[in-house]
Parts: structure tokens; C-alpha cells; sequence
């Protein structure tokens, strides 16, 4: 029986390669159907299973977005050279970067003659090896200052709490980049444009919250659980164990055991979740209603 389904902080988003699930323990070399390219000459083998229910890249943006609080801004110099600079963020409902910039500073004396400009985040700190396993995503579109910024302004001030000692200070104002186009790369040979309104309509993942720990408690202590899922619902019936990787609004990955090696197995939820407290009752009632069908 599951029990005791721990609240977690904030997940890394640590898959790589072609399929990047949301929320993962680690790297996830899956090859994808649809990618724009693959590199690699060799034959992958692409995960079993439920395989049309993983996010869209869109959704992977947006809720890569959602879980940054920093960036690299890179703007144009006056004699048309790019400048990159570390800032923080905050994304508004509709998903653009809110920055907090002083006047002061190159990047807003840049923006100021010029609008044009990009937003880099990605998941480098994460990842325990290569960093470019990781995902990343630049936002293309043009600066804007914020004439009304105060329900941003606290929202900004909620994640970034330090940043009230200079908020009100005169040469600070608060700016959006106003997203054109988006590029996300989710890892080796996984890699897309968007358009602003694809990104726009996207929703970050309700489970971005507590999906960490939920995977830990998955493999710590229901690895027989795990086994039930990819069996029944992942397509590797003859698996000897199996390891939850990632969960998401419409399903869960795991890394499976065979006597041929590990493969990948999706297992998608019978419905698509809307809230983060649905997380539990997803996996249980999955669970419960294959060992009744048993």
C-alpha cells in the first residue's frame, strides 16, 4: 500500500537527450520520433510503452520557465554586438521573463536604443556530468518597460526577497521581454523552434512541486509498484525491475531491466492532471485499478 506521499521542494529538471521529461532524477537518453534532429549514426532504441502521452515541447518550456529564478539577458551593443548578462527573473502569468534592472547597467542602457533581445535559462546546475545533457531554453523578443509593475513587482519580490533593499531605488525599473519565439533544446538531438502563441497557450506542469520527491518515495519504498506499472501499462511485461525516472501531468517514465538490457517504458494516467495534489491519487488509483484487473 502506498502511504506517507512526501511534499517536496522544487525538481531538477535533469533529462537529457532526445526526450526531455519534465521532472526527472537524471539523464534520460530516449530517442524521439519527432525531433528536428538526431545526432549519432547509430540505431536507438526509443522507449516502449505509452509513448504519445509525454509533454509537448511547448509545455517542457513553459514549465522550465516556471522553476527558473535566473538567466542570461543578452542584448545589443550600440555597435551591434551581443551582451550577455546574468540576471534574475520572475515569469508573469503569461509567461515572460519579469526582470528587476537598473538604469545603470549595460544591459538596460542597451535595451534602451535597442529592444531586441534574448533570455537563456537552462538546467546546467543540475546535471552531474556534461551540462549539455541538460535543457535549456532562449526566449526571443523585445524589451519593455513596466509602467504599472505592482502586482509583478510583489510577485517578483516573493521570489526574490533580497531584491527589496533596491527595488525603490530611483535608477531601478522593472522590464518584460515580450516573447516572439522560443527555442528549447532538450538534450542531445532534441531540439525545436516555437512560436510565441504555442509557448503562450502552454501550461507549466502541475506536479513541478513535489514530482522529486514523489520519484524518490516511488523507488525507495514501492519498487514493486514500479514493476506492476511497466509490466501491465509500459509494454516490457518480461521486466525484472524498474526505476521511476520522471512523472508529469500525463504519465510516468521509467528506466526498465531485461534480460536484453534497460529500455525506457511511459506509462501514461488515465486522465490528464490539472492540480498538484492529484499526484497521489493518480499513481494509487493506476495502481489499485491494475492489480484489480489482475
Amino acid at each position: 500500500m502506498l502511504h506517507c506521499w512526501p511534499n517536496g521542494q522544487l525538481s531538477r529538471q535533469t533529462n537529457a537527450s532526445s526526450i526531455f521529461t519534465t521532472f526527472s532524477r537524471g539523464p534520460i537518453h530516449i530517442m524521439r520520433r519527432d525531433t528536428e534532429v538526431e545526432h549519432g549514426g547509430g540505431e536507438a532504441l526509443g522507449p516502449l510503452g505509452q509513448t504519445d502521452s509525454f509533454p509537448n515541447d511547448a509545455e517542457l518550456s513553459r514549465t522550465l520557465m516556471e522553476s527558473s529564478s535566473k538567466g542570461v539577458l543578452s542584448t545589443l551593443t550600440g555597435d551591434g554586438y551581443p551582451y550577455g548578462s546574468l540576471v534574475s527573473c520572475v515569469i508573469s502569468g503569461d509567461g515572460n521573463p519579469i526582470l528587476l534592472i537598473s538604469d545603470l547597467a549595460e544591459h538596460t542602457q542597451n535595451v534602451r536604443l535597442e529592444s531586441r533581445a534574448s533570455f537563456l535559462v537552462d538546467t546546467a546546475s543540475s546535471i552531474d556530468g556534461d551540462p549539455l545533457e541538460g535543457a535549456r531554453l532562449t526566449l526571443v523578443g523585445k524589451m519593455e518597460i513596466l509602467e504599472d509593475p505592482v502586482a509583478l513587482a510583489d510577485l517578483y519580490l516573493a521570489k526574490h526577497p533580497y531584491a527589496a533593499g533596491y527595488a525603490d531605488f530611483k535608477d531601478f525599473n522593472y522590464w518584460q521581454l515580450v516573447v516572439e519565439r522560443c527555442r528549447f533544446v532538450g538534450g542531445f538531438g532534441h531540439m525545436s523552434w516555437m512560436g510565441a502563441d504555442a509557448y503562450f497557450q502552454a501550461e507549466p506542469d502541475p506536479f513541478s512541486a513535489n514530482a522529486s520527491h514523489a520519484i524518490d518515495h516511488m523507488n525507495d519504498d514501492h519498487a514493486d509498484a514500479n514493476l506492476v506499472f511497466v509490466q501491465e501499462r509500459g509494454g516490457v511485461p518480461e521486466a525484472s525491475a524498474a526505476q521511476m525516472v520522471a512523472v508529469d501531468r500525463y504519465g510516468m517514465t521509467f528506466q526498465v531491466s531485461t534480460k536484453d538490457g534497460h529500455r525506457f517504458s511511459r506509462v501514461a494516467f488515465p486522465e490528464v492532471a490539472i492540480e498538484s495534489s492529484q499526484l497521489e491519487p493518480f499513481v494509487i488509483g493506476l495502481l489499485q485499478s491494475l492489480r484489480d484487473d489482475a
